[in-house]
């Protein structure tokens, strides 16, 4: 006997229901993987504009947010001078958010006139770094580096209120007692000695010279935070005539 052919009845309503789902999911993918960064946000930047960082970054024409490779977008924005580091992160709404950790000028080299940051960079001055103190004198190697990494943790505000920088180690009958000394002319008129190993005390300074100055009428001297006895906080009164120029 003949086979029988069995039909094949194609439900055509379900076929075109089925093509319109892959078709609507297809759309989908399509539309967020070539979606447009829609809002850029830089956070914590004060000294860094936007648009600079936008430039270096290679997203001013706001680029497909998902095609962007975030490490690479890190290193790119971590070659400007004034970033220390930077974190990207992106959101299925199309925002690109950059959050930067902005280095610290610390001071005006006079030996090589260059300004350097708490990120151990050294840029050309500009009038985008007034307001920090000047290093006055040459600083061993070794030294410098571990007096950079030390100042990189004072406070801005303290940084600012510091006029000169000398490196000073503290010598006597030409025996060395400490070559990480260094002496902070401060902008009120006093002196700070301070090192390395005590640099994080200046973060205190306000602190310190206002309960010593209460007792002695404001009047300016040197205050030595090189001790390694933290609740030893030395003032000296200048003498008449012996004043902090």
């Amino acid at each position: 006997m003949p086979k029988k052919v069995k039909k094949v009845r194609i439900n055509f309503r379900a076929l075109i229901m089925f093509l319109l789902i892959i078709y609507l999911i297809g759309m989908v993918f399509y539309t967020f993987f070539t979606m447009k960064i829609k809002n850029i946000y830089i956070l914590n930047t004060k000294l860094l504009k936007d648009n600079e960082i936008i430039e270096v970054a290679g997203i001013k024409d706001y680029p497909p947010i998902f095609k962007i490779n975030t490490k690479k977008l890190e290193d790119k924005i971590k070659s400007l001078d004034l970033v220390s580091d930077v974190k990207v992160k992106k959101n299925l709404k199309g925002v690109l958010t950059i959050e930067i950790e902005e280095a610290k000028p610390l001071f005006y080299n006079r030996s090589n006139e260059l300004v350097v940051l708490s990120n151990a960079k050294e840029v050309k001055a500009s009038s985008l770094y007034l307001g920090i103190p000047t290093l006055t004198n040459y600083v061993p190697e070794d030294i410098y580096k571990a007096f950079i990494k030390a100042l990189g943790v004072i406070n801005t505000d303290i940084i600012e209120m510091i006029d000169k920088i000398e490196y000073n180690p503290d010598i006597s009958d030409d025996v060395v007692i400490d070559n990480n000394r260094f002496l902070f002319k401060m902008n009120d008129g006093n002196l700070v000695y301070t090192n390395t190993l005590n640099m994080k005390r200046l973060n205190d300074y306000i602190e310190i010279y206002a309960s010593i100055a209460s007792s002695l009428n404001n009047q300016k001297g040197t205050l030595y935070l090189d001790s390694y006895l933290s609740d030893n906080n030395l003032f000296t009164p200048f003498e008449e005539g012996n004043k902090n120029d």
